[in-house]
Order: structure tokens, then C-alpha cells, then sequence
């Protein structure tokens, strides 16, 4: 069998070099171009012998090899360092590094070296020379790791300052959008009330249309705009009387042009009962989010679920739909900011959106104190329905109390309940 070889090397020159000589000479030779990458590589192919740079992109020698004389795994498998000093020999073979080729030797000679490693040759240091050696070492690994730290506690800085310019930028961008909807709005419903003069159909099912289109870029700055309150703990609940089963029914009212594009069924089970405490604008928004995001990704001719339960304390609205569902190892990523989910069972990405809605749609979620999650596929179908749904099931679920219910106390902010 030939012998295989692990060249880590940082230099692309040098390490298509070596692959080539050494692969002319028999051997096997797999290469990385960092450390880290280099040790995951070692862990995977086991190879017979190890050789790396000394000073590599990420990682210098000695690091290399004490971390790779750490695996059991590698524990018999020789490591030569390639320098080009007496100080960067003794610190690779302190380290423990079982062998040292020089950087400016023959090509020629490197595999016939290799072999005297693989069979068995070893250098060491002598008693008093790898003390000093390791006392040196010891002092490089510590002011390294300060370095590190130091870089650590700057990035976090920085992330922090970042993420307060993402919230102000996101707040300055939903007010300018804001301030030319408000008025844009409230003329396109005068003109669809006929309170200026009649309208022919067509002249309806355009101001229809545009009202439609409206509510949508209204629904995205509102998107906007609470995720950077929300994110900053600076929206409080605003509690006020809440019809659950009517708030679904004026969700998807409000869906109703791109339902009827899609040509979806779409149903409402209610659940009864009386209003109860909750915050009317910030649920709205978050079930509008994610019955959007039903009507979005359902086929052409589909079917939608909006089901809303009531059990002692609690009120859940379950959203089921046919859609192509999403991945398990993204049904957690899609409640992070900006991130749009692929399809299960596939590479493609969906159809893209802000990649605000189901985020906000959970911070409101537990704002309230509640929670928002997914199943996809769904785990159980709804009893409320004959129908088979094969997509995703989104739940909302918060902790409410019946409108009548005088308040315990102050209604809690989201950043007490984040």
C-alpha cells in the first residue's frame, strides 16, 4: 500500500510542490492549507506521517503539533516540521514534533527523509535544551492567547456597536418609509369608499389592487420596525381587548388578493369564547407574518389552515398549509433574522422576502410570554378538518387572560420577557 502523507502548508506554491515530487516518489498525498483544516483532515484520513510548516495562516508549528499529539488517534503518527532555524527546529521538536526538515534542502531528498521518519527515526532534544525550550514556548503560547483574548473582547465591541447601528438604521428606514404611506393609505381608501364620486369596476379593482400592494409594503415597515424595538427591548406590550377568532378572520381578509392569485383554500377554524387581554397590533402582525408566509410557499390550488384553540390561560393559533416544507436543520435558522430557508428535499432557496416575518412573528410571541415554533412535516393533522396537510404547521401560542379580568399590575415590556 503507498504510504500516505499529510502536507500542511500555507503557501500554495510550496504545497503543490510537494504534493507533486512526492506523489512522483509513491506516496498518497492529501494537503491543507491551515491548521485547524489540517487537523480535521488528520482526524479524518489518518495518515502515516504529518509534515507542516512551521508558521502557518492560522497557527503556528508547535501549536499544530501539541494539539495533534492530543488525539490518541494520531498518537503513533510521526510529525516533521519544515523551517528553516536552529530555533524553529528546537521549538518543533520541544513541542513534540518527532522530526525537522529544512525549508531550503533538496526536493529530492524530502521523501527518502519522510521514509526514515515512517520507519521508525526520532530526534530529541537534550534534558537541559527542551526545558529551555518549553519555557520559551510557554511564554509565546501565553502572550498569544492574550492576543487573542484582546482581538476577542475588540470584536465583541464592535458586534455590539454594529448591531446598535442595525437597530437605528432599521428604526430611520421604517419612519422614512412610514411618513409617505400613512398619507398614500388613508387617499387610496377614500377613493375605494366612493366618498369622492363612483368608479367604474375597472377603476375599483385597481385602487383594490393598490390598496392591496400597500398593505403589504405597510406590513414590511411595520416589520422593520418592530424587530428593532423588539431586538432592543424598547417596545412595551400595549394591552387592550383582542377577538381571537375575529383577528384571524381580518388576517386573512387581508390576504385575500394574493389567496385568490394563488388560487388557495384557505379556512379559519374558529375556537368561540369572549375577547380576551392581549396586544391587538403586535398579534395582528405576527399572525398576518405567518399566514403570509403559508400563502407564500403554498402550490398553486393549495389549501391553508388557520386554527385557533382556547384552553385555560393560553390561546394558539396552529397554521397548516401544503407548501414544500423546510428542512430540519433549518426549522430552527428561520426565526433568526434575515435567513431564508430551502425547501425540504431540495437545494433551492425560497422564494425570497424581507426574512423579518417569522422572526418578528416569535419576538411578539414572547413579548407576550409566549412561544412560536414549526413541525415540518406536521406531527399531528388538525381535528378541526378532514384534510391531509404534508407542508409545515407553525404555533403560536401566548398566555392571555379574558378581556373582563381586571390587570394584576403593569403590562410586562418586551425586554422583561425576552
Amino acid at each position: 500500500m503507498p504510504r500516505r502523507v499529510l502536507c500542511i502548508e500555507g503557501d500554495a506554491e510550496v504545497r503543490a510542490r510537494v504534493k507533486t515530487r512526492l506523489e512522483r516518489e509513491g506516496f498518497t498525498v492529501d494537503t491543507s492549507a491551515s491548521g485547524l483544516e489540517g487537523i480535521e483532515r488528520a482526524l479524518t484520513s489518518r495518515p502515516d506521517l504529518i509534515v507542516a510548516d512551521v508558521h502557518l495562516p492560522d497557527l503556528e508549528g508547535f501549536e499544530l503539533t501539541a494539539r495533534l499529539k492530543r488525539e490518541k488517534a494520531l498518537e503513533h503518527v510521526p510529525i516533521v516540521a519544515v523551517g528553516e532555524s536552529r530555533d524553529e527546529h528546537d521549538d518543533a521538536i520541544a513541542a513534540g514534533a518527532d522530526g525537522f526538515v529544512d525549508r531550503a534542502a533538496d526536493d529530492g531528498q524530502l521523501g527518502a527523509e519522510l521514509l526514515e521518519y515512517m520507519d521508525g527515526k526520532r530526534e530529541r532534544l537534550t534534558e537541559q535544551g527542551e526545558r529551555e525550550r518549553l519555557r520559551t514556548l510557554s511564554g509565546t503560547m501565553a502572550a498569544h492567547l492574550e492576543a487573542a483574548l484582546t482581538g476577542a473582547r475588540r470584536a465583541n465591541a464592535r458586534l455590539l456597536e454594529l448591531d446598535e447601528l442595525k437597530s437605528a438604521f432599521m428604526h430611520n428606514l421604517a419612519h422614512e418609509l412610514s411618513t409617505p404611506l400613512t398619507p398614500l393609505a388613508g387617499y387610496l381608501r377614500i377613493l375605494s369608499s366612493e366618498k369622492l364620486g363612483p368608479m367604474s369596476p375597472q377603476q375599483k379593482r385597481i385602487v383594490d389592487s393598490m390598496i392591496h400592494s400597500v398593505t403589504r409594503l405597510a406590513r414590511v415597515v411595520d416589520n422593520l420596525s418592530d424587530f428593532a424595538s423588539l431586538q432592543a427591548g424598547e417596545s412595551p406590550i400595549m394591552e387592550g381587548a383582542v377577538n381571537p377568532d375575529q383577528l384571524a378572520d381580518e388576517v386573512v381578509a387581508e390576504q385575500r388578493p394574493m389567496i385568490r392569485d394563488a388560487r388557495l383554500h384557505v379556512v379559519v377554524a374558529h375556537a368561540g369564547g369572549e375577547p380576551v387581554i392581549a396586544d391587538p397590533r403586535k398579534l395582528r402582525q405576527a399572525i398576518a407574518n405567518i399566514v403570509s408566509n403559508a400563502v407564500k410557499f403554498s402550490p398553486h390550488g393549495g389549501e391553508v389552515l388557520v386554527e385557533v384553540t382556547r384552553q385555560p390561560g393560553k390561546l394558539r393559533y396552529t397554521v397548516y398549509d401544503q407548501g414544500p416544507g423546510i428542512r430540519s436543520l433549518e426549522q430552527e435558522r428561520i426565526f433568526e433574522p434575515l435567513h431564508h430557508a430551502r425547501a425540504r428535499g431540495t437545494d433551492e432557496a425560497r422564494l425570497p422576502g424581507s426574512g423579518l416575518g417569522l422572526p418578528v412573528a416569535r419576538r411578539i410571541a414572547e413579548a407576550h410570554g409566549g412561544r412560536v415554533w414549526v413541525e415540518s412535516p406536521p406531527r399531528t393533522q388538525p381535528g378541526s378538518l378532514a384534510r391531509q396537510f404534508t407542508g409545515s404547521k407553525f404555533v403560536l401560542e401566548i398566555p392571555v387572560r379574558p378581556a373582563d379580568q381586571p390587570t394584576a399590575g403593569k403590562a410586562p415590556s418586551a425586554a422583561s420577557l425576552a
